[in-house]
């Protein structure tokens, strides 16, 4: 069976990262707005869904005699229903929760990257600036007031920033999205060797990927989805720094500043083994994807 990606209009504009979707997720796979079952029928639909799932969705698919395989995202707190899920024949979600990840009815639960913003990557290996060529130690974009977030790491890590003086590069936004466009966002963050990480609604980021895919060196505190075999660890452990708290933060820039001086190799070296298990991930990702469709 062929692959196709059906979504609706909202779900494509509010989601960000819908060329690693498309093109690392999916191999390519093309995407059709909406479902029309006189050309989709007998083929196996990536059913790509950013809010609550449809069971209608999912009938009409049944009954075009199509493969289902569910890509479910924006469950930021493993709060939304996964009814849904024994209906389909493969569930592929984004937010790491382990209990998520246990099959329903015999259908295969299985995690993926939310991946980088569209507009920040792709980006070519060969043409990431090296740390040498980096103007800021590091930077961060974004929003640091969030009081949703999980276990109140942007509150922990704004208060961190106070103290980071010249060694963080930062431009705060009133909100999610809000503020500063994607081509600023890639500049600062492209321009920085090291980009800090916490958490928003969620322990995992978008930021996080868009770190990778530009080459910098993420900085992030220990969560779950880091360490498991079922998620980022499915190649071997991240090569990047993990604190143990954001108070950590400044004193740790302190100590990289210090050896971009004395030992600027170093640096460069963790860099390199960013950028590389980062596309190697890109890779095992992709095939574990493709196996689980081609095994349906």
């Amino acid at each position: 069976m062929s692959l196709n990606i059906i979504a609706n209009v909202h779900d494509l504009n509010s989601a960000q990262e819908t060329w690693f979707i498309q093109n690392v997720l999916f191999s390519g796979a093309p995407i059709s707005i909406g479902f029309d079952p006189g050309l989709l029928s007998n083929q196996t639909i990536v059913y790509l869904e950013l809010n609550e799932i449809s069971a209608d969705l999912i009938q009409h698919l049944r009954l075009a005699n199509s493969k289902i395989v569910l890509y479910h995202m924006g469950d930021e707190h493993g709060a939304m229903s996964r009814v849904q899920y024994r209906n389909c024949d493969l569930v592929i979600r984004n937010y790491y929760f382990s209990e998520a990840l246990l099959d329903a009815d015999n259908t295969g639960v299985m995690w993926a990257p939310c991946g980088f913003k569209t507009g920040v990557g792709p980006r070519l290996k060969r043409n990431l600036k090296s740390a040498s060529e980096r103007n800021w130690l590091a930077s961060f974009l974004g929003w640091m007031h969030n009081p949703q977030s999980y276990h109140g790491e942007r509150k922990d890590f704004s208060n961190a920033t106070e103290k980071c003086s010249n060694n963080l590069f930062l431009l705060s936004s009133a909100g999610f999205a809000q503020g500063w466009n994607v081509g600023l966002y890639a500049i600062a963050m492209e321009s920085s060797i090291f980009a800090p990480c916490p958490a928003g609604n969620a322990p995992e980021t978008i930021r996080l990927y868009d770190a990778l895919e530009l080459g910098c060196i993420p900085i992030s505190l220990s969560h779950e989805f880091l360490l498991s075999n079922d998620a980022l660890a499915l190649i071997g452990p991240v090569p990047f720094p993990v604190l143990g708290s954001w108070a950590e933060l400044p004193q740790f820039l302190e100590v990289m500043k210090a050896k971009t001086l004395s030992n600027p190799t170093e640096i460069m070296e963790l860099q390199q083994r960013c950028i590389n298990w980062w596309s190697d991930y890109k890779i095992a990702i992709q095939k574990k994807i493709s196996d689980r469709i081609e095994a349906l």
